[in-house]
């Protein structure tokens, strides 16, 4: 499990930095060609939250956390080909902000989805306790 997590995370690392940096050239107007290039990055992005999201389920994680997880994973993909479609015109930056913070939000939240099962009983080899029984 530790091994598909950190390939997972390290995916969600290299994957976030470089679709960020892409972002900022499709912005400034530069690289365009590049965009299949992003969104092909976008979806293995994607793919690892994923594969972090299944990790923490399986581990048993808060199933509020798998969920809102869940939902966030499958929202980057449509909002980002929904982008381009979303408020044109003048205010368009706007989307395009937005669509920055939920990339940055996704990082965060498989950073925090890798911590939570690093630190999970049944992930660190800690023996699970009974409420019964005494420490």
């Amino acid at each position: 499990m530790r091994t598909a997590m950190t390939i997972a995370q390290w995916v969600v690392r290299l994957t976030g930095v470089t679709l960020v940096a892409l972002g900022v050239l499709f912005w400034t107007g530069r690289a365009l060609g590049l965009i299949p290039l992003h969104m092909a990055l976008g979806a293995a992005f994607v793919l690892a939250l994923l594969v972090l999201v299944s990790l923490a389920a399986s581990a048993g994680l808060r199933p509020a956390l798998v969920a809102l997880a869940t939902g966030y994973a499958l929202l980057l993909p449509v909002f980002g080909m929904a982008q381009t479609r979303l408020w044109p015109g003048p205010g368009h930056w706007i989307v395009q902000l937005v669509h920055l913070a939920l990339g940055i939000g996704g990082m965060i939240l498989a950073t925090r989805l890798g911590r939570h099962i690093n630190e999970h009983p049944r992930v660190a080899g800690v023996p699970l306790r009974l409420k019964s029984e005494s420490p």
